[in-house]
């Protein structure tokens, strides 16, 4: 690798909901990481990460021959560890110093997995590296002090979820129900279900870590 990425993509290996959006997240990544069972799915796609990691316990006889002739390069870890495939997976994009992550077919059947990875957005941030989930057509974004939901068009929703126990100083702009600093906490529904109404749109705090999750 000539360069440190500036933007990578992670493959998980849970449902690949919003494949109609994997163009356009491949042509504004610099590198691919695929995650454990991951690796399968991108070559049955055709894809060719740069990365393959984890434990490789998730592919079948076929798909590790199949990942073996590939040639793609892998960076193996023993079955028995303390971190998942995508938080090993995770820990080396960080590594590479990219502005930013973006990480897919990573929210899934099992509601554990699933938060784990949600919460996982945290390491990212603490890192002082932009990161977001894509499924579906949702976005996920864990945010410590401003953002704009670039691409966001009137119409769409947009919730708030705080992940800290309580996010200080709200205030939203373009959005039906404006919030002008006020504080969210986790064991309330206030942030639920606010609507894109004006463009730019987007939210800043002056404290605490907010989940931000925009419907497409």
């Amino acid at each position: 690798m000539s360069a440190m990425p500036r933007s990578i993509l992670i493959l998980g290996n849970g449902p690949w909901h919003g494949v109609e959006f994997l163009p356009d997240l491949l042509a504004e990544a610099d590198y691919i990481i695929a995650a454990d069972g991951g690796a399968a799915r991108a070559l049955r796609l055709g894809l060719r990460p740069q990365l393959v990691v984890g434990d490789l316990d998730s592919l079948g006889p076929d798909e590790r021959e199949a990942l073996t002739r590939s040639g793609l390069a892998v960076m193996a870890h023993p079955a028995e560890k303390d971190q998942t495939d995508l938080e090993l997976a995770l820990d080396r994009a960080i590594s590479l110093g990219p502005e930013r992550i973006v990480l897919f077919g990573v929210l899934g059947a099992r509601l554990d997995q699933s938060l784990v990875n949600i919460f996982l957005l945290e390491k990212a941030a603490r890192a002082g590296v932009a990161a977001q989930i894509l499924a579906g057509r949702e976005r996920i974004w864990l945010v410590p002090n401003r953002l704009e939901l670039a691409g966001a068009e009137p119409g769409e929703l947009v919730s708030l979820l705080p992940l800290s126990e309580e996010v200080e100083g709200v205030q939203t702009w373009g959005l039906r129900y404006p919030l002008r600093g006020e504080r969210l906490t986790r064991a309330s529904s206030r942030g639920i279900s606010n609507e894109v109404t004006a463009l730019p749109a987007g939210v800043e705090l002056k404290g605490g870590l907010l989940l931000v999750i925009h419907r497409r």
